[in-house]
């Protein structure tokens, strides 16, 4: 395409972004804000409340704070060194992040939405603190119809709290109730973004799991007309297929899981992502600069009725922490699951149960990182060196593709068919079939950028002095630096394809890129990037030289081959053979004739 052409595509493109950036408005108004068919306050609470009283619970590697308010967590700390947060001065990392009560973690309703004969009055009850020590808190709830009982406690396991709630019905008369628990998380928009390639820490989603199927979702799958979706119920929560096996909300390096246990019949899991901003003051929710979502995700036991003096106990487990791979295989059903591999998973899974494999030989992630990318490198070898001897070959005919791109340098189409004609006399692969290895090679590298990108082990893990952080962009840019002097290299190496311009641009572009990327991405992917483009540049090397030492003996063969069949009589010449060179050469062939 010519630079003219080009140019007016680029003209128009840019003017229909600007007509609908700003002249759409201009001509027809803003419209008015669609909202989702949600209430923050939809819950129901004691008109007259006792204060809330605060029950600690010190479990393996995190301390925990519960209130009598909803029965639900207030707080949890991470107690690990390395799960701190601050600029200045650093403090444990709190992963409640929510504060209106009705949303925060843990919290267990028996109300149900609608109907007569319930078992409790409210949503939100108030509780009392019966009992507490240090290891387990014991709430209380008493009236006139019903005895409540919740029980949450350290199993003794890391970041992990048992749930066990008892319903007694004290009425006359049946009494009906619906046990929902659910896990939630605040984040504002700005959290969850990420920059030119870098996976925000703080991106979050909902996991719904069940005997069928696990989804996924962001808050794209809650806009105001997804709602009338089939897959939403009456209170607007978004429901599985299948009875669950966990729900959970989830960042990049977090997750806070509910898993059944016991209890009568099976739940269902269902989530829901609010937007949080005021519509009031913003017609548009991007431009409110606290513009936010708060993610849910419960499990929903079916409706339970209990006769006179009738009781139920259901038991629940709760997964509140970092998503180590380890920790996530100990707490069982399927929990590793709120690990998002991507596309790629399975050969993600492989790679990431190497590198603990790695680690636990050389006790570093930052030289297991290495050990891994050398060992991917290797094993893909084989589809490398296809690409590497063409572009040998194709080295060696840089002059007369020169020469084509001179003599056809106003002819695009002839110059193309110049150029198929030189790979074919010399049996060189079309520079396109010689992608074709690396085009096999991209599902493992795209499943070990997102296995590192995901690894909460690198999490504020250091590696050497220009490295503090593996989760985080290196220190004083040295790691893009390098890697751009480095993909220049490697370019350098690449083979000459196109015209002189667009290998130019190729030549400077690619390391720009990858320079402008290892800004913002953090360090454990950038040792990936430099240690495989150290090992592609190393591969290069050697092979071409492979190949050039191997032509240059197989040319010496050929020589000797050539003087050795010649005859022994044009060996010994004598002055004046020249002019009997004929009569001789029919003496030979009467010699070997007989």
């Amino acid at each position: 395409m010519e630079r003219s052409n080009i140019a007016k595509w680029l003209f128009l493109g840019l003017a229909i972004i600007l007509f609908f950036q700003f002249g759409k408005p201009l001509l027809f108004g803003e419209s008015a804000p669609q909202l989702q068919p949600l209430d923050v306050n939809d819950s129901t609470a004691p008109a007259e409340r006792a204060p809330p009283e605060m029950c600690v619970i010190d479990g393996d590697r995190f301390k925990a704070e519960l209130s009598t308010h909803g029965g639900s967590l207030r707080h949890l700390w991470m107690t690990d060194p390395k799960y701190t947060t601050g600029d200045g001065e650093r403090r444990p990392m709190d992963l409640v992040t929510t504060s209106l009560e009705s949303r925060m973690p843990l919290r267990t309703d028996l109300h149900l939405p609608g109907g007569s004969a319930q078992q409790v009055p409210f949503d939100d009850l108030d509780w009392k603190l019966s009992a507490q020590d240090g290891k387990s808190c014991t709430f209380t709830y008493v009236d006139d119809s019903t005895r409540l009982t919740k029980v949450v406690a350290a199993t003794g396991r890391p970041f992990e709290l048992s749930v066990q709630m008892t319903v007694e019905n004290l009425a006359q008369e049946p009494r009906k109730h619906r046990l929902a628990v659910e896990q939630t998380s605040w984040r504002t928009q700005k959290e969850t973004e990420g920059h030119l390639g870098m996976i925000s820490e703080w991106i979050t989603e909902t996991v719904a799991a069940t005997d069928q199927k696990t989804e996924r979702q962001l808050p794209d799958a809650f806009e105001p007309g997804d709602f009338k979706d089939p897959e939403f119920t009456a209170e607007r929560w978004r429901r599985t297929p299948g009875n669950a096996r966990f729900a959970a909300v989830s960042s990049s390096y977090f997750s806070k899981i509910a898993i059944p246990l016991e209890g009568p019949g099976q739940p269902t899991a269902e989530t829901q992502i609010e937007d949080i901003w005021e519509s009031s003051k913003f017609q548009d929710k991007s431009k409110d600069p606290n513009f936010g979502h708060v993610y849910r995700a419960r499990l929903a036991y079916p409706e339970h009725e209990l006769a006179p003096g009738g009781a139920v106990t259901y038991k629940l487990l709760s997964f509140t922490g970092p998503k180590e791979r380890d920790l996530l295989a100990a707490v069982d059903h399927g929990v590793s699951e709120v690990i998002n591999l991507g596309w790629f998973s399975p050969i993600a899974k492989l790679l990431v149960s190497y590198l603990y494999v790695l680690y636990g030989a050389v006790g570093s992630w930052g030289w297991a990182i290495v050990l891994l990318t050398i060992t991917v490198r290797l094993l893909l070898f084989p589809l490398s060196i296809q690409q590497i001897k063409s572009a040998a070959a194709m080295r060696k005919l840089k002059p007369e593709m020169d020469e084509i791109n001179a003599r056809y340098k106003d002819d695009a189409a002839q110059r193309g068919l110049a150029m198929q004609e030189l790979w074919r006399k010399n049996k060189v692969a079309n520079p396109v079939v010689g992608c074709f290895p690396m085009l096999l090679q991209m599902p493992v590298w795209f499943a070990l950028y997102t296995a590192l990108q995901t690894a909460v082990e690198l999490y504020h893990t250091p590696f050497g002095p220009v490295i503090p952080d593996l989760s985080a962009p290196g220190r004083y840019y040295i790691i893009p630096i390098v890697l751009g002097g480095s993909s220049f290299i490697q370019q350098k190496l690449m083979p000459p394809q196109g015209d002189p311009a667009q290998q130019k641009m190729m030549l400077y572009l690619m390391p720009g890129i990858f320079t402008a990327m290892m800004l913002f991405l953090p360090a454990g992917l950038g040792v990936y990037m430099l240690t495989n483009t150290w090992l592609g540049i190393g591969q290069q090397v050697l092979v071409e030289r492979y190949l050039k030492a191997k032509n240059e003996r197989a040319g010496g063969i050929q020589v000797r081959e050539i003087a050795s069949a010649e005859p022994q009589s044009a060996m010994k010449k004598t002055p004046g053979d020249d002019d009997k060179s004929a009569p001789a050469l029919g003496k030979g062939k009467a010699r070997v004739r007989g």
